[in-house]
């Protein structure tokens, strides 16, 4: 894996230089990834209009899948990690993984319900928005935790359940999912921990897991779509819930602490 990372850094370094010579300002080739998953959010409104939702959800998967999880490796591997392409990651995350999914439940409820469209779009968003604000006002970090349901995981969530079958066959589907996406929203604004893989090595099993669902996912939207929403839905569950297991009683402890210093510091903090 070694030999493999720095080889790949030998082939992304020189267009990195290239990219920063060029456009300057902080841009590196980090940041093409962080446009391609720009470019699938852009996509999926654009279709979600088009009353694609289905096909508006693989363009934001594939932006996330081919961008979103790239750039950060590649910053890694170039040593060009900046407070440019950190705050553009977070903007285009907010779009990609924000807005685009509120207009493609949209697409989905509007010719059953305008009303509940309406709303479920603008809570959505909302919820998105406050949640970026406050992370803006007062970053959070945490070694190895996300707080709040990450956006990512809330974008998958809404999409396994909304463009599942099997949803769509229950008595008051629309109804049923607009409850869920209620809970999404909520989630998105809580202090609960969410693991993540940034700064702690995660259990063996724990990355198998995410590995085969990764690829499992990737392989059934590419050969065989009959299920894929199904199982992702399956994958976010579990990850929801498994998150739970693979922190330690001292970790939560210490993650508790952290939120409530920063809840305390955005409740004092002042604009200048």
């Amino acid at each position: 894996m070694k030999k493999l990372n720095q080889l790949l850094a030998a082939l992304c370094i020189p267009i990195d230089r290239l990219l920063n010579r060029l456009i300057g300002k902080g841009f590196g080739f980090k940041d093409i990834f962080t446009l391609v998953n720009l470019a699938g959010g852009t996509a999926g409104i654009y279709l979600a209009m088009l009353g694609r939702p289905v096909d508006a959800s693989y363009a934001v998967l594939l932006g996330f899948i081919l961008g979103d999880s790239l750039d950060g490796y590649v910053a890694r591997l170039t040593g060009h990690s900046n407070q440019f392409g950190s705050d553009f990651d977070t903007i285009t995350d907010h779009l990609a993984q924000g807005i685009a999914p509120a207009f493609i439940v949209f697409s989905h409820l509007a010719p059953l319900n305008l009303e509940l469209a309406l709303g479920m779009t603008f809570l959505l968003i909302s919820a998105g928005s406050i949640r970026h604000a406050r992370n803006t006002a007062v970053p959070f970090t945490f070694k190895f935790c996300w707080k709040g349901l990450p956006r990512p995981i809330a974008a998958m969530m809404l999409f396994s359940l909304y463009n599942s079958r099997l949803i769509w066959k229950l008595p008051g589907a629309h109804w049923w999912l607009a409850g869920l996406t209620v809970a999404i929203a909520v989630g998105l604004l809580t202090d609960f921990p969410f693991v993540s893989h940034h700064g702690r090595r995660l259990q063996r099993w724990v990355v198998a897991l995410v590995l085969f669902a990764y690829v499992a996912v990737i392989a059934q939207a590419l050969f065989y779509r009959q299920f894929v929403w199904e199982f992702l839905f399956l994958s976010m569950f579990a990850y929801i819930f498994l998150g739970w297991i693979v922190l330690h009683p001292e970790e939560r402890q210490e993650f508790w602490r952290a939120a409530r210093k920063w809840r305390e510091e955005l409740e004092g903090h002042t604009p200048a």
